[in-house]
């Protein structure tokens, strides 16, 4: 027991990490959009990503390039393709607070698909929190709020993409080497995200693609923090501190963009957020009984 406690500081500062990161992502997503279009910066993104990985799978050779699923990276790469590309729209035309806040409902979405195709059973409890929780979502999108921008909504859609993702990487996570997912995935992303960014305008040139850089090398050092924090807590443990995400988001936003938070999006967060926890701590339990 010990041993779990003196490796739960580690864990957390994994996981802070890779909300730091994130929350830098979508800081950079918004700085570039101002003259990049949301294509371009998906196409950009998912191409430095899948290079980034080129240097580590040369040095553990060929076989780090094989897979037995060439069907299932051609299917994630689709759901990339769409999910990257609507997020970073997204991000563009909206607060980054907003977009963190609507990333809190991914686990939501996992419990609805979970549901549908991995016949997962879920109890009543779960779908009152599933319900609760899309208010929630209504309260930060305002759908009838005069200042409603119908592109809030490309939030709500990529974050189904990614629910959908999370539950295919739970299906073949155990049958399908990480770093194949990932650089496949990528790659096949970048080609369907060729035609579109070609049409997006001027490719951007000089600092923009060194943004572009960062932001692919962040896609994967987000998911690296991730899995290293996982290694030394536990999913259920680590869930409370996700939602320091939403204070670095606000800080970003306001140090780099002068956004403050409407009062709806509080509202909506201060639903969201118990929704999520109450998610993950009810199937935690469930797995222990």
């Amino acid at each position: 027991m010990k041993k779990v406690h003196s490796n739960y500081p580690k864990a957390i500062a994994w996981f802070v990490l890779s909300l730091i990161v994130s929350c830098g992502n979508d800081a950079i997503t918004k700085y570039i959009g101002a003259h990049t279009s949301a294509w371009q910066i998906a196409f950009f993104r998912c191409l430095f990503g899948a290079i980034s990985l080129l240097p580590w799978m040369l040095y553990q050779g060929a076989s780090s390039f094989k897979t037995q699923r060439p069907l299932l990276h051609v299917v994630r790469g689709g759901l990339l393709f769409a999910a990257i590309g609507l997020w970073s729209h997204g991000v563009k035309t909206s607060p980054i607070t907003t977009a963190t806040i609507m990333s809190f409902t991914v686990p939501i979405f996992v419990l609805l698909l979970a549901h549908i195709f991995l016949k997962e059973h879920v109890t009543w409890p779960m779908w009152a929190a599933t319900l609760i929780g899309f208010l929630g979502i209504t309260l930060v999108l305002q759908p009838s709020h005069c200042t409603y921008q119908p592109s809030a909504l490309c939030f709500l859609l990529a974050a189904a993409l990614f629910g959908t993702l999370d539950v295919i990487n739970k299906k073949y996570v155990t049958q399908e080497p990480m770093h194949c997912m990932l650089f496949y995935s990528s790659l096949v992303a970048t080609m369907l995200l060729a035609p579109p960014a070609a049409y997006g305008g001027p490719m951007p040139t000089g600092n923009t693609l060194l943004w572009l850089f960062a932001l692919g090398i962040g896609s994967n050092l987000i998911l690296y923090f991730v899995l290293k924090a996982f290694s030394w807590g536990s999913v259920s443990s680590l869930a409370p501190v996700r939602y320091l995400e939403l204070l670095i988001s606000m800080g970003a936003g306001y140090l780099f963009f002068q956004e403050l938070p409407s009062e709806s999006s509080y509202l909506g967060a201060a639903i969201i957020i118990p929704c999520t926890l109450f998610i993950v701590w009810y199937q935690s339990c469930k797995a222990e009984e």
